[in-house]
């Protein structure tokens, strides 16, 4: 299953009301923020349509933070720990904003997922060295 990422509620409601008028069979989960599943065995042209169309919610996402911004001055991903243990990463609202201008909200939360891993698990070795201790 593909996982699609909204930060809003209504905007996930749309983004499912599309779906479903494309004939999508789809599910909304809440275990690691609002998330949609839709089925990965898509047709191309109906794979890209989803895409086009959740690039568009993700950028009107963007200007509802911008918008809510001033009055919530919060933001953040949800990411899971090593354990498993489900952790809201709290990012500074502006920035949160800027990166989603030049990057997709799942790759916001899979950098961020990136950076909790590797804080939890330190590796001070070299970046030329690969994680088998091989030189680059």
């Amino acid at each position: 299953m593909l996982e699609y990422m909204f930060f809003d509620e209504r905007v996930r409601e749309r983004f499912g009301e599309f779906l479903k008028s494309k004939g999508v069979e789809y599910c909304f989960s809440d275990e690691m923020g609002l998330v949609v599943l839709v089925p990965e065995d898509l047709p191309e042209e109906l794979d890209e349509a989803i895409d086009k169309q959740y690039e568009k919610l993700l950028q009107e996402t963007a200007e509802l933070l911008e918008d809510e911004v001033i009055e919530h001055s919060a933001a953040g991903v949800r990411v899971q720990l090593s354990d498993g243990t489900p952790c809201q990463v709290r990012i500074d609202p502006d920035l949160f904003a800027r990166m989603l201008g030049c990057i997709t909200l799942e790759e916001l939360r899979d950098l961020v997922q990136d950076i909790a891993l590797g804080v939890e698990n330190p590796d001070d070795r070299p970046i030329c060295h690969t994680p088998d201790g091989k030189k680059n």
